[in-house]
């Protein structure tokens, strides 16, 4: 839906020139989405079963197993009475410092490649006014080019495992931004397509679908004791990467292939971490920082599960 969203507001704004229709679109578009989110959108069971709401837990749950059309497992009994999860089970997120040492530089690993991926999604986003065309029409071809690459993670997640399809993703990034590096003239393909163009969009595509696997990833990484806290920390290092990628952009004043030099730099760093990173495909979910630290420590037991 984000490569729909990309590709729509690209050819709007090429038809579209005054400003204040298109912020009205937005605006209804919005509006519509609210409403639309908060009549048919349920709430989170987790949520309820925090606050001890246990039967408006169990409505909720029986909400997503009727939009995923799959039946609740037979048995399945949620009592007002039902003991919430206490403090000796929950742990805190600061019990991420009594693991052990290779587990700590895992999570580091984690959180730099988060930080790269949306250090590389924006320089590239930004950076294309600097590619030969019309920056409505590379945007427009951005928007396009992305649906393939959430078709190949939607087919190949489960199937080759989330590090292998992360690791794939970058070297097919890297690869297209060091040929388009090299292609400074915009060598054409057909009309206004240039290889640098092409290798472009496909360079921020894949980016796209990285950003997108590393919430799923890193989701199955973490305890579930401290899940939302860890990807939510993991979020706000990622948002440095966006700020420091305006700057990055203003090389592209002076000499606009170092742009492509620092992005391929920065990825190769990332996809090295990327290869030293566990598999959870098959995997147990970790339920406490111990589970966790065999995960990342290469100790955890394959459990075989349907994905």
């Amino acid at each position: 839906m984000f490569g729909f969203g990309l590709t729509i507001s690209a050819l709007m704004l090429y038809y579209i020139t005054s400003w204040r229709t298109v912020f009205t679109i937005l605006a209804i578009l919005l509006v519509i989405c609210t409403l639309v989110v908060g009549k048919f959108l349920p709430e989170s069971p987790f949520f309820f079963a925090g606050k001890g709401e246990m039967t408006l837990a169990l409505e909720s749950l029986k909400k997503i197993s009727d939009i995923n059309r799959v039946k609740l497992p037979s048995g399945l009994v949620i009592a007002n009475n039902t003991p919430t999860p206490t403090a000796e089970k929950m742990e805190s997120i600061s019990e991420i410092l009594y693991v052990s040492f290779k587990t700590k530089m895992s999570v580091l690993g984690l959180f730099e490649v988060f930080f790269t991926n949306t250090l590389l999604l924006y320089c590239l986003s930004y950076h294309v006014s600097a590619v030969p065309g019309d920056v409505f029409v590379n945007s427009a071809m951005m928007g396009i080019s992305s649906l393939p690459a959430y078709y190949w993670l939607y087919r190949s997640g489960d199937k080759y495992g989330r590090r292998k399809c992360l690791i794939s993703f970058y070297c097919l990034t890297i690869t297209c931004l060091f040929v388009a590096w090299c292609d400074t003239q915009g060598t054409p393909l057909i009309g206004p397509i240039t290889v640098q163009l092409v290798c472009f969009v496909t360079a921020r595509s894949c980016m796209l679908a990285v950003s997108s696997l590393m919430y799923l990833y890193t989701s199955e990484v973490f305890p579930s004791s401290a899940r939302s806290g860890l990807v939510g920390i993991s979020s706000m290092i990622a948002r440095g990467g966006g700020i420091l990628s305006s700057y990055v952009l203003i090389l592209d004043s002076h000499n606009p292939s170092l742009v492509y030099l620092i992005c391929i730099v920065s990825g190769s760093i990332a996809l090295s971490l990327l290869t030293l990173l566990p598999d959870t495909t098959g995997r147990k979910l970790p339920e406490t920082f111990a589970e966790c630290d065999e995960l990342l420590s290469g100790r955890a037991t394959v459990v075989t599960r349907k994905i």
